[in-house]
């Protein structure tokens, strides 16, 4: 009996998705609006015009895969939220000596 092989492919759309690495701007950006800031007043911290802004989050949204800023930043937030809680557990490391 032959035997077949097992082949996975993984695509675009199998959900499969690896981290995305964001620049220190975007990294910036995107923690300022996780946090609350809104898009002019991002703006004017950075001293950013508009244009950029919006392409900033362009290029943010399709790193994510969102379709729109709430998306994204919702990703953001329940990211950064995710990274707080494995810091401040230390549970997580095991007892101390």
């Amino acid at each position: 009996m032959k035997r077949e092989h097992n082949v996975i492919c993984i695509t675009r759309g199998s959900g499969f998705r690896i981290d995305p690495t964001f620049t220190g701007e975007e990294s910036n950006i995107l923690w300022a609006l996780a946090c609350g800031r809104t898009e002019r007043q991002v703006c004017n911290d950075f001293r950013m015009e508009p244009t950029t802004f919006l392409r900033l989050m362009h290029d943010m949204r399709k790193k994510v895969g969102s379709a729109d800023n709430v998306t994204l930043i919702a990703w953001a937030k329940h990211r950064i939220n995710g990274g707080d809680q494995e810091i401040d557990n230390p549970a997580r490391d095991g007892r101390f000596a």
